[in-house]
């Protein structure tokens, strides 16, 4: 199920004509502990490195301001779990699992400028994320 999510993902990044600004993630195998409010900052199984994502966070660099395509999928441990995807500190969507080892996706267009910082956060309470299916994905798209 998580790699059609990827595949799907990487196909459109390539019909739309993707930039070098790209990286795409995962946890590391097992299960993984996470605080309230704390940033997802080990996507550090990397399937497409970019230099501007580190700690958890994406920054814009210089001249790649644009739209971008911003994917997230989850999957929670021992509980029911809420992510979210924020852009510059503020929540821009949710992600929500009710039970044990569910499931989430969302994939988003981002207006993006140089500085804009983006990152997977963990929200509501503690909880945990299972596995190498909780990917993280941006690409900038570029128009024909």
């Amino acid at each position: 199920m998580i790699m059609t999510h990827i595949f799907t993902f990487l196909l459109f990044v390539l019909m739309c004509r993707s930039s070098n600004a790209a990286f795409t993630g995962t946890l590391p195998t097992g299960l993984h502990s996470y605080a309230q409010n704390a940033i997802i900052n080990n996507h550090n199984n990397v399937l497409n490195s970019d230099p501007n994502y580190s700690g958890g966070i994406y920054t814009v660099p210089a001249g790649q301001a644009g739209t971008y395509l911003v994917s997230v999928t989850m999957m929670s441990g021992d509980d029911s779990t809420h992510t979210t995807l924020m852009k510059n500190g503020a929540i821009y969507v949710w992600l929500y699992t009710g039970e044990k080892y569910e499931m989430a996706t969302q994939t988003v267009s981002m207006t993006l400028v140089v500085g804009d910082q983006i990152r997977v956060q963990m929200t509501n309470k503690a909880s945990t994320l299972f596995d190498v299916y909780n990917t993280f994905t941006v690409a900038k798209i570029e128009s024909p």
